[in-house]
């Protein structure tokens, strides 16, 4: 029998990064990865991602007293939280990789920037989605542009089409979570989100600082980043915040290539483990570090959460 401490999050929550390629080109973006060239990535074969769900299934599952996690927490389900770049410039791949991860026993989720959601999207993958993250940085096309939200064609995020997505998938999944995620940076800790968070409504926000992980010049002071808090402190219901320290070691992340990765506390990048379909999910994870407290802690009383 395994023997727990207080730690119960209820649900663990893998980060899947199935792509780098994205439509726009923050100038802070984290999904930049060194590239083990031997290694193709994942999502151009369908078989090499039911693998690795299968792998990762296997080892989070919460009975396997392998999982050296087991230990020290508790959680009843497991959820893969679909991510990039961004991930619906290839919708078949999220489509097929939702259908993959409901065929193992693992929830799903998904992380869009909303450039690409569609109605039509929205109603195809919407009713088999736990939640729905849509990260947003600005509603202002002059911050956008000064970020890097924009495409090639020089368009922004349409909020209309991005609304009626919204209301498509809810009206798909009643019970689906909308989680909206903002990095707070050098252009946009003077920005006031409440006509955007009226227009979406979201279950959650969470409120993330900066991390110089790859581009250390839209960094911002405590006061800055504090400042942006107590504008929007009547959101404090809905508002998961974190700070830089909050973010290292504290989720479960595999890279396009099938690596776990993990923020550095000491230098600016990623540590990584080898392919997990190489060694296997157990000793790819034993490469990199987690911090069981920083993880549960993201969630008092409500556990996993929209992570």
């Amino acid at each position: 029998m395994l023997h727990y401490n207080a730690h119960n999050p209820k649900q663990l929550v893998i980060n899947w990064h199935l792509t780098e390629a994205c439509n726009y080109s923050c100038r802070y973006c984290y999904a930049h990865w060194q590239r083990d060239e031997s290694v193709k990535d994942l999502i151009r074969q369908d078989y090499q991602i039911h693998q690795l769900l299968s792998e990762l299934r296997g080892f989070f599952d919460p009975i396997n007293s392998r999982n050296p996690l087991a230990w020290k927490m508790a959680w009843s389900n497991t959820r893969l939280n679909i991510a990039g770049g961004e991930p619906l410039l290839f919708p078949s791949v999220v489509e097929n990789t939702v259908k993959f991860a409901r065929r193992v026993g693992l929830r799903a989720s998904l992380i869009t920037n909303g450039s690409l959601l569609t109605e039509r999207i929205a109603r195809r993958i919407g009713s088999s989605l736990e939640v729905l993250g849509i990260s947003i940085d600005s509603a202002q096309p002059f911050s956008n542009r000064l970020i890097g939200r924009i495409n090639s064609q020089g368009e922004f995020l349409d909020l209309g089409q991005l609304q009626r997505a919204v209301e498509a998938i809810r009206e798909r999944n009643p019970a689906i979570k909308i989680k909206l995620n903002t990095v707070v940076n050098r252009v946009n800790w003077q920005d006031n989100f409440s006509d955007l968070i009226s227009l979406i409504q979201p279950d959650k926000w969470k409120v993330l600082r900066v991390l110089p992980v790859t581009d250390q010049s839209m960094t911002i002071t405590d006061e800055e980043f504090q400042f942006f808090l107590n504008r929007h402190r009547k959101y404090r219901k809905i508002a998961v915040v974190e700070d830089n320290q909050d973010m290292v070691e504290s989720y479960i992340m595999v890279d396009p290539q099938g690596r776990f990765f993990q923020n550095s506390p000491c230098s600016v990048g990623y540590e990584y483990s080898q392919p997990i379909l190489g060694v296997g999910a157990e000793k790819a994870f034993s490469q990199v570090n987690f911090d069981v407290d920083k993880f549960s802690s993201r969630y008092p009383g409500n556990g996993g959460g929209l992570a």
